[in-house]
């Protein structure tokens, strides 16, 4: 029997396919570079995902990379448990990210697409469903849009099969209320998936259908809470994340809860009416240690 390496026989050719876990990895607005520029942009994004990886406890051997020009695919062996890439390992992509881009006036920003399945290797690389789903996750419309709207530098995309799988389960910091549920139009079908802003709650709903994405506050903070030098703002008024009704639990397409209209994340005063008429209670300012300020 021949030796294999990585799923491919001595010879070159492929054998059979293999369980693992699919990472792809898309530069935001990578046409913008300039040459010089898209040389710093791939050196500064191979630096945050190696130290990443390293940080994590993830062995580069481990993992099989195909640089992408702006972006990487990437798969990760079955010894390697799913959830420390989506906990560990995306925590660790946004610390890297957040510091590498401090005091740029072009911040990387990227987008990630996860999908564990059978995934096929030989000379030239992997190929699968599997890899065809997670690079088709992470260039999906609404991680664009998600970005821009909620001015993010990082967002991740998840499989509906990888969230009930593993994401929902938790885990070292795995937060399955943080993701919010979306149906997303891919190359050649719809498919339902999970999105996630690390550091922050859990998005508003983004379409994915052709409408024009709802503008952020015009205060420039970022729309269902998020970062402001380097501390989480965002938040329920009851702790909650947003959009879950205050209840820290994801909404799940199959009990057909499809968004989080029970949860209202607001960052300064609120009120709801009618004709003048206040249809729910009305919050003024925020409460400081049993106090109220104004």
């Amino acid at each position: 029997m021949s030796k294999t390496t990585m799923g491919v026989n001595v010879d070159g050719h492929a054998v059979d396919a293999v369980y693992e876990l699919v990472v792809g990895v898309d530069v935001r607005r990578s046409g913008a570079y300039d040459d010089p520029g898209k040389t710093r942009m791939r050196r500064q994004l191979y630096a945050v995902l190696d130290r990443a990886f390293d940080r994590a406890g993830v062995p580069l051997r481990g993992v099989h990379r195909e640089d992408r020009g702006d972006g990487v695919l990437a798969t990760v062996a079955p010894t390697v448990p799913p959830s420390r890439i989506l906990g560990v390992w995306v925590t660790e992509v946004h610390e890297q990210l957040r510091q590498s881009n401090i005091g740029l006036t072009m911040p990387l920003g990227l987008r990630i697409g996860l999908h564990v399945g059978p995934v096929t290797h030989d000379a030239q690389g992997v190929s699968g469903h599997a890899v065809d789903l997670a690079c088709r996750l992470t260039d999906a419309d609404a991680a664009r849009r998600l970005l821009e709207r909620d001015r993010a530098d990082l967002v991740v995309v998840v499989s509906d099969s990888l969230y009930r799988e593993v994401v929902r389960h938790g885990g070292r910091f795995v937060d399955p209320e943080h993701y919010a549920p979306a149906r997303l139009r891919l190359k050649d079908d719809e498919v339902p998936a999970w999105l996630r802003l690390p550091g922050r709650p859990r998005p508003a709903p983004v379409s994915d259908h052709g409408e024009p994405p709802s503008d952020g506050p015009a205060t420039g903070e970022p729309a269902g809470g998020g970062t402001s030098g380097g501390r989480d703002t965002g938040g329920g008024a009851d702790g909650g994340a947003a959009g879950t009704g205050g209840t820290g639990r994801a909404a799940d397409p199959a009990d057909g809860d499809t968004g989080p209209a029970a949860g209202i994340n607001v960052a300064g005063d609120f009120s709801v009416h009618h004709d003048n008429t206040y249809t729910a209670p009305v919050r003024i300012g925020r409460t400081i240690g049993g106090g109220h300020r104004g």
